[in-house]
């Protein structure tokens, strides 16, 4: 039997603790003695780890983005096989619901699972220049995903219209995100969404049918 590595333990008490105070205070208002506070570690951890603040912030939306990573089938990468647009159909509905999962496992979840996601939130919505490579490596599969299911489904889009697709897609998902206190409050149900799956089929007949793909729709 092997005793824990005590360097690894200090690393991970430090990133989770930045997760916590960098959410609540944000990159420029906390300080490292702060966090190794909080993570009661040495601050020259730092550091020795992550060779300074910066790198604790970048480590810190590593281990966010690998906790719980989003993995659904993949869509067909050939147009021309017999069912490939029935799975490209079912793969954008997985990515969806698989979106919501992950939204919903954090809001509703663990004290870091609620600073997790207003720490991501705020770097999407204001990269930093330094954190921007590793934004869009997190954010690369699950657009290259859409855009796969949407050369199936509108082989006739390019590039750019495609992502036009995409941001309306995830701007569904985003609204829910950013919004859920109001929604709740709307729609009378504190507990909203009881029925995760309802909401990830409304998402994604509602996207179907601003994509155009009528037989997603037979009995329309």
């Amino acid at each position: 039997m092997t005793n824990p590595d005590p360097g690894n333990s200090s690393r991970i008490r430090l990133v989770e603790a930045a997760i916590l105070c960098f959410a609540e205070k944000g990159f420029d208002a906390t300080g490292i003695r702060e966090i190794a506070q909080k993570a009661q570690a040495n601050s020259a951890l730092v550091q020795y780890h992550f060779g300074g603040k910066t790198g604790l912030y970048a480590a810190a939306l590593r281990h966010i983005f690998s906790r719980r990573p989003v993995q659904v089938p993949s869509p067909p990468e050939d147009a021309g096989q017999p069912d490939a647009r029935p799975r490209a159909i079912q793969a954008l509905g997985d990515m969806i619901q698989s979106l919501l999962n992950e939204l919903m496992a954090c809001s509703e979840g663990s004290e870091l699972d609620k600073a997790s996601l207003v720490l991501v939130t705020r770097e999407l919505q204001d990269p930093r220049e330094s954190m921007a490579p590793l934004i869009l490596e997190h954010l690369r599969p699950y657009m290259d995903h859409i855009q796969a299911c949407l050369r199936i489904l509108r082989p006739d889009l390019d590039w750019l219209s495609a992502m036009d697709y995409c941001n309306s897609i995830f701007g569904q998902v985003v609204h829910l995100q950013h919004h859920l206190a109001l929604i709740r409050l709307l729609r009378n149900e504190p507990d909203f969404p009881r029925d995760l799956q309802a909401v990830a089929r409304h998402i994604t007949e509602f996207s179907l049918r601003g994509i155009g793909v009528p037989e997603a729709f037979p009995g329309a």
